[in-house]
């Protein structure tokens, strides 16, 4: 137990590094454009928590970065570069507004049940491709997740306009769920769902399923040298399948949260780019399920600050684009010790 925390500190470590040089240099950014930098800081860090109802927002953006991050960890984990969580996300998310919009009259926790399910094996689906695209024809996974996020996209499309669209609303959007497939909300906390309650429980499921079952030792192993695995025993192309299965239900399940708990219907664009956003969470974290909990609070901490900071303060919320920029970079580097950076 011991070294398991001394691990876990050690691999927060960079990240919590990172982030304290990115908000400093963000600082330096907002006092050159700002009349009021401590009042859009302050924003940007801790409007999220004046009313409940600000926080309710902060607990509903965190959850789908959440889950495609948790997603993330599992692929990587597995040694395949998911980019798909974006496609993954859009076809879990019409899935279940398919499904509550075919059984309306259906009790409310059968019907929330199946949909769930319905998100869950549609992003399933679309993660399994790329992975037995992989595993059998040596298909390049980057390749093939992001061009699947192309596709889903315009499926998604199509089928809302085609049967689901409803015509007294603007633009590509379904009917409205019954409300007995909508999710209830946290006791005390009106406006954020239990999916999140749901979100968080699974972090540590995974870290258990990961790091603590022979399972997840064989998932590893294929994921640090699949030829290696496979010579000692280990199924290792299954694993990575396997794998890919999980991160796509997990981005499907954050889009069947959506719709169930926050839209009540499927928009085209609800995504403000949650699945590049998750993958960043995951690698920020070092594809630790539980450093992803603390990742994805702290992204949806600035994406809604940034909303406060830009009417508070007028500062536009594209610095935290800039920022999440930096932070990308200053995680990917790594320089030699003893060497300076060129």
């Amino acid at each position: 137990m011991r070294d398991s925390l001394q691990t876990l500190s050690r691999s927060l470590l960079g990240p919590v590094g990172a982030i304290v040089a990115v908000m400093a240099c963000g600082f330096l950014l907002v006092l050159a454009v700002s009349d009021e930098p401590v009042l859009a800081y302050r924003d940007l860090l801790f409007a999220n928590f004046d009313s409940r109802s600000n926080f309710a927002l902060f607990v509903n953006r965190m959850t789908p970065l959440l889950l495609i991050g948790l997603g993330v960890v599992f692929s990587f984990r597995a040694g395949v570069f998911n980019v798909g969580g974006e496609g993954q996300l859009y076809l879990g998310a019409i899935a279940a507004t398919a499904t509550a919009l075919a059984f309306p009259h259906a009790p409310g926790p059968v019907l929330i049940g199946l949909s769930l399910i319905a998100g869950i094996a549609a992003g399933a689906a679309w993660g399994w491709i790329p992975g037995i695209l992989k595993v059998r024809l040596a298909v390049n996974e980057v390749v093939t997740t992001l061009m699947l996020n192309f596709v889903a996209l315009l499926l998604t499309e199509y089928l809302v306009i085609n049967g689901m669209r409803d015509t007294t609303a603007y633009g590509a959007v379904s009917y409205v769920l019954a409300e007995q497939a909508w999710l209830p909300d946290i006791p005390g906390l009106p406006g954020a769902t239990i999916g999140a309650v749901i979100a968080l429980l699974l972090a540590p499921l995974a870290w258990v399923a990961l790091f603590r079952t022979e399972w997840g030792a064989n998932l590893r192993a294929a994921g640090a040298n699949i030829r290696f695995a496979e010579a000692v025993g280990v199924r290792a192309a299954r694993q990575v399948v396997i794998a890919m299965l999980i991160s796509g239900g997990l981005s499907g399940l954050a889009g069947a949260f959506y719709v169930l708990g926050i839209g009540h219907r499927f928009e085209q664009n609800f995504s403000p780019g949650f699945g590049l956003i998750g993958m960043t969470v995951a690698l920020l974290a070092r594809v630790h399920p539980i450093g992803v909990v603390a990742t994805a609070a702290f992204y949806a901490l600035i994406l809604n600050g940034a909303g406060y900071m830009q009417i508070d303060a007028d500062v536009p919320r594209s610095l935290v684009n800039l920022l999440a920029g930096f932070l990308v970079l200053f995680m990917t580097a790594r320089f030699r010790r003893g060497q300076a950076p060129a």
